[in-house]
């Protein structure tokens, strides 16, 4: 992989005595790949690399990206983990490189709804017009972020400060903030679509159910979690993975074998899901009394050396999934993704 965009900051300071394996778990916790020792860290996203190393009382930085965007991405994201584990290190930072300031962010833009409508009992279909498809389709991430202003308020978007970081409008102008699939990306067009999981009382479903051709929201992305690798893959998830198993099964070769499980409420939950021939689906059916965890419980990992387990779902039922695949079943750091999409 080539890095074209690079940024640099030292930090001085009274840093915590863990503040190393602190900022390790968080990247472990989002799945990145980490290699630690006592005072120095590298940590490797899908498009960046991170290297902090600490030396008495300071705190050396060094983020390489693919690009300007993919760069001020992690940054914020490694801000923030900053921001836990040493309360107010962020902002003693004096960053140089490639980064961009005073202006809206590189991964943000405006786009308007064009059209919405049902292709499932429990999923709407949303197309949006966007005019910066080409660079959400260039990215290698499956998801954004939707970004809803407040009901009755002229929409204040994020920017970038005088230091490159993103700054979230707050107070009563503060954006509601979910992360959705791409389900289709039509550059030529400039247009792409993506399926929403209704549920009553939420603020995206309450939304979608009034848009109009020609409402405006925000968007940022694409987002984290890159199509996973392999050639044997266990893929499982609820209603609110189903939209990115099936861009992944879109995605996959002919060749890819493996299992999918999919639990979703009720038969009339089902659908079609167009997938490689090798690889078998099973659909879990809560109203009859099964669970996606009863499955995961006893599955075997897929076999072979080139394997992956990806999986996505309610918070405690990835983190036990989690605990069996690597802990006891030794699926590898490399060997998969587990995301929790929602919490109970």
């Amino acid at each position: 992989m080539t890095y074209a965009a690079h940024a640099t900051a030292t930090f001085e300071g009274a840093f915590p005595d863990d503040v190393i394996p602190h900022i390790a778990a968080h990247a472990r916790e989002a799945e990145l790949r980490v290699k630690e020792t006592e005072t120095s860290l590298l940590v490797t996203a899908p498009l960046a690399k991170v290297a902090v190393e600490r030396a008495y009382s300071t705190l050396q930085v060094r983020i390489d990206a693919v690009e300007a965007g993919a760069l001020q991405s992690v940054r914020d994201y490694f801000l923030h983990i900053f921001d836990h584990v040493a309360p107010g290190l962020s902002a003693n930072g004096d960053w140089q490189g490639d980064i961009a300031r005073n202006r809206t962010p590189l991964n943000f833009c405006t786009v308007s709804v064009r059209g919405v409508w049902r292709v499932a009992p429990s999923f709407l279909r949303i197309e949006m017009d966007c005019a910066d498809t080409k660079r959400l389709a260039e990215g290698r991430g499956m998801h954004f972020s939707l970004l809803l202003p407040p009901e009755g308020r002229v929409p204040l978007w994020p920017r970038l400060d005088a230091n490159g970081r993103t700054v979230m409008p707050d107070g009563p102008d503060r954006l509601h903030r979910a992360v959705y699939t791409f389900v289709n990306l039509d550059p030529a067009r400039s247009r792409f679509t993506f399926d929403l999981f209704e549920h009553d009382g939420g603020r995206v479903t309450a939304w979608a159910r009034k848009a109009q051709r020609g409402d405006i929201v925000g968007i940022s992305g694409p987002g984290g979690g890159d199509f996973p690798p392999g050639q044997t893959v266990l893929l499982a998830g609820d209603e609110t993975a189903l939209p990115a198993v099936r861009r992944i099964l879109t995605q996959s070769g002919p060749g890819r074998r493996g299992r999918v499980l999919m639990e979703v409420g009720a038969d009339d939950d089902i659908c079609d899901l167009p997938r490689p021939g090798g690889m078998d689906l099973t659909w879990i059916i809560r109203n009859r009394g099964e669970t996606l965890w009863n499955h995961l419980a006893t599955a075997d990992p897929p076999e072979g050396p080139d394997r992956y387990v990806w999986i996505a779902a309610e918070k405690a039922l990835v983190r036990k999934a989690k605990a069996r695949f690597r802990d006891s079943l030794g699926i590898g750091p490399k060997e998969g993704y587990f995301a929790y999409y929602w919490e109970a």
